[in-house]
């Protein structure tokens, strides 16, 4: 590794050459770091690049996930990125940052620089945006703070994990997995009247969980009570997807990492461009499967209509009420996930119309083709090991510090070593209790 990167701590005043180079092969990106003014030891660093900003704007949903994750190397430290989701539900890049800690003033610092990326790409309001994280403090400051208006929610997983921690704890005789499934309705309850009929069959069981609730805000993370547009997502996954994808990169120096994380984007963009000039459908792959198969389901309901652009169709036993005009549905599916459920199905196809023309537009595959419209550019590394002349003061390495947490104080042993059998019965070696034949006394 030393000899093809060279030392972690002369990588990080090369900064200053990468940064240049990035805002000169792409022009419009965005390349900023910060270093201490006494010590001149850096502090943080943000990339954005044009074709993700306006890949982004003209082919995504406003809809971004903020999350932070460890990097391996010598210096430590963390990546916070923040990422989109395309036409197809698939990972879109939109920027990402170098800090030393994952902390409110860092959190606060690269939202700053986010949304001076987002207005120039001419987006003057964030009411209809979205944001996803994980409930950290600096999160939900930097948002309600630079981003008005906007909607916050709460991953599930996270909040799942929560709810095990500081109530099912408290009660140990509790059916967990039962109580798990009880909570998770509750979120994806479509009705205030399912979702409090839940939280009841909660709260009666355990009366720690209703304060838990009351204090986790719920009209953060719960279909009945959410203001915003989420499009059926309930979770952080597409941040922890991002963090999984970059791993190979969070162990190098740090102009090796973040040029390394550039390299995949740029292959990931221009793979599915490549892809998207083939398709001739009018929805993205992954909700064209979703769209035939809801349509599938929908041919055996029974339609009455009503007047106007107001249907009734029953399902079974029941009966839902179906608002063409409104997008709507009385089983609050089709405003949830943004594609006709299958009683909109149903009444849609009653009066032959398209299905297509009741999809959201961020599923068509217009938007698809634009958000991978943008290229991003190699960035040429002859020149790398160039005294910088004129470009001020040499950037210094950040202070080495350990990783939060308890020391590990079981030796990893070597991969020379074998790890011999212990018999559980007579204590003997070479075999184990289930072949033991030894007599006991």
């Amino acid at each position: 590794m030393h000899d093809i990167y060279g030392t972690e701590k002369d990588y990080y005043d090369k900064l200053r050459w990468y940064c240049r180079n990035v805002r000169e092969t792409n022009p419009g990106s965005m390349a900023e770091y910060e270093i201490d003014a006494l010590t001149n030891k850096f502090k943080r660093l943000f990339i954005c690049f044009n074709a993700c900003a306006s890949g982004f704007a003209t082919g995504c949903r406003p809809m971004i996930f903020l999350d932070g994750t460890h990097i391996k190397n010598k210096y430590k430290g963390r990546i916070l990125v923040a990422v989109g989701k395309d036409a197809n539900d698939d990972l879109f890049t939109l920027a990402y940052s170098v800090v030393d800690a994952e902390n409110d003033c860092n959190w606060e610092w690269f939202c700053i620089n986010l949304r001076s990326v987002l207005l120039s790409q001419h987006i003057s309001g964030f009411e209809n945006f979205t944001f996803f994280s994980d409930r950290h403090s600096g999160i939900i400051k930097a948002v309600n703070l630079l981003f008005p208006g906007s909607h916050h929610a709460y991953c599930l997983r996270h909040l799942v994990d929560n709810f095990v921690k500081q109530v099912m704890r408290s009660y140990p005789l509790h059916n967990k997995k039962h109580w798990f499934s009880v909570f998770k309705k509750a979120a994806y309850a479509p009705s205030h009247q399912d979702f409090m009929q839940h939280i009841n069959n909660i709260s009666e069981s355990m009366h720690l969980a209703r304060k838990f609730i009351t204090n986790s805000e719920p009209e953060s993370w719960a279909n009945a009570l959410f203001r915003g547009k989420c499009w059926g997502v309930m979770n952080n996954n597409m941040a922890e997807s991002w963090n999984n994808w970059v791993k190979p990169a969070r162990y190098l120096p740090i102009v090796g990492m973040v040029d390394r994380i550039r390299v995949q984007i740029m292959n990931m963009m221009h793979q599915r461009r490549e892809t998207t000039l083939v398709m001739v459908q009018e929805l993205s792959p992954k909700k064209e499967k979703t769209l035939t198969s809801t349509y599938i389901e929908s041919r055996n309901l029974i339609v009455h209509r009503s007047y106007g652009s107001k249907f009734e169709v029953v399902d079974g036993d029941k009966s839902f009420a179906v608002d063409l005009n409104d997008w709507s549905c009385s089983c609050r599916a089709w405003e949830i996930n943004m594609l006709p459920c299958k009683h909109a199905c149903a009444a849609i196809k009653s009066k032959s119309l398209s299905l297509y023309s009741f999809c959201d537009r961020y599923f068509h595959i217009d938007m698809y083709r634009q958000a991978y419209k943008g290229i991003i550019n190699p960035i040429p590394t002859f020149d790398m090991n160039e005294d910088s002349i004129g470009e001020g003061s040499i950037i210094n390495a950040p202070d080495v510090r350990s990783q939060s947490g308890h020391r590990k104080t079981k030796r990893i042993p070597s991969q020379v070593e074998t790890r011999v059998a212990k018999c559980g019965r007579c204590r003997k070696r070479e075999h184990n209790r289930r072949n033991c034949k030894e007599a006991i006394e």
